[in-house]
């Protein structure tokens, strides 16, 4: 039985999605879906602490910064919309049992946040397009860093 990656349990996502960062070298993505190209470097500068650097996959971005241990990851799930509403509910069932989750009002159709232990995570759906993004700032997720990625998170679902 084939697995959609939306439905492996959420604290398997986050352990795993820093491995991304190191993974092959970058592959050319279709305009359309180049979520790296979304962003530019005065959207990212504070939250990364540094020019930006991106790194494009397929149907995602790492973007660093030289000097800095921050890092932000967003993924665009291949879901469309049913299937990426299911993913999402079952994304935030998944992050709950991790700790609380909020609401984001104003993002996307539906989004949620939580604090993580290396960061912040905000996953959101909109018009049937599931994107995560992982603010890891390598440290316990805070209000702050919400704050910092709530207006980044904005710009990529706008694009949607």
């Amino acid at each position: 039985m084939k697995m959609q990656p939306v439905t492996i349990g959420f604290g398997v996502m986050l352990m795993l999605s820093p491995l991304a960062v190191h993974a092959a070298p970058p592959v050319p993505v279709e305009a359309k879906s180049d979520l790296c190209a979304l962003l530019t470097p005065d959207d990212l500068t504070t939250l990364l602490g540094g020019t930006p650097i991106a790194k494009p996959g397929a149907d995602a971005c790492n973007w660093t910064a030289a000097g800095s241990t921050k890092k932000l990851i967003a993924v665009k799930f291949p879901n469309k919309g049913m299937e990426s509403e299911m993913a999402f509910s079952t994304a935030r069932k998944n992050a709950v049992k991790s700790g609380p989750v909020t609401k984001e009002e104003g993002i996307g159709d539906n989004a949620f946040s939580r604090l993580g232990q290396v960061g912040v995570v905000l996953v959101m759906v909109k018009q049937g397009n599931l994107i995560q993004m992982q603010y890891r700032t390598e440290a316990p997720g805070t209000p702050k860093d919400l704050d910092l990625l709530r207006p980044v998170a904005k710009k990529v679902i706008a694009a949607f």
